[in-house]
């Protein structure tokens, strides 16, 4: 079994926006899909609260598919040092734990790039007004002057990984990429990205509910 989740579960952050498409994804060759017994979903953030509220609503998204998953906060509680742990006792406690798949999700990029806003004009409702002893009508305007900033988007990855999986052979089956753009609340980011990210595992057959 080769489930690489050691090196990245200190050094990487989940950030989210309000719109997130799944932009690009990666299937193994030999992959069908599978209907998973049970799923350990690790989210990387920055907070501990961050990781909970992303891993619950990825947990309850697939429940709704009738997909069994736990958050890892079952397998590595909240406060440990996580870092004094070998990957071979990282393993023991998911295959203890009688998981046969993983989801993991991190942040793997993040740029910035200047965008132009404004520079329209708006009418608004007809107005009337009397020229000598006629009455016409006409239109209120206002023009909004254009402006640059600076808009943020990061790149979110997901990864499954097949718990079962022979140890001579990669255990990584899928990846999926979402770029997603200006960040404005965690919680409906982390639920937005989560529909997109299950919609796609579920349609595509990779997942088997």
């Amino acid at each position: 079994m080769k489930i690489r989740i050691f090196y990245i579960l200190f050094t990487v952050i989940f950030l989210g926006s309000c719109t997130s498409t799944m932009k690009y994804t990666w299937s193994k060759v030999d992959f069908e899909g599978k209907k998973f017994n049970k799923i350990l979903v690790i989210v990387m953030s920055s907070t501990e609260q961050g990781r909970m509220t992303a891993e619950e609503i990825m947990v309850k998204d697939l429940a709704k598919q009738d997909i069994q998953a736990t958050n890892s906060f079952t397998v590595f509680p909240p406060n440990e040092n996580m870092e004094n742990l070998t990957e071979n006792e990282i393993e023991n406690r998911i295959l203890d734990g009688g998981y046969d798949g993983v989801l993991v999700t991190k942040l793997i990029d993040a740029k910035s790039r200047e965008v132009r806003e404004g520079g329209s004009t708006y009418y608004y409702q007809p107005m009337t007004y009397r020229y000598h002893r006629s009455i016409r009508m006409g239109y209120m305007n206002m023009y909004e002057p254009e402006y640059y900033r600076q808009a943020l988007t990061y790149v979110i990855e997901s990864q499954l990984f097949d718990v079962e999986a022979e140890a001579t052979k990669e255990s990584v089956v899928w990846s999926g990429q979402s770029e997603v753009t200006d960040p404005v609340s965690f919680e409906s980011a982390s639920e937005e990205y989560s529909r997109t990210l299950v919609k796609t595992l579920i349609k595509s057959g990779k997942i088997i509910n």
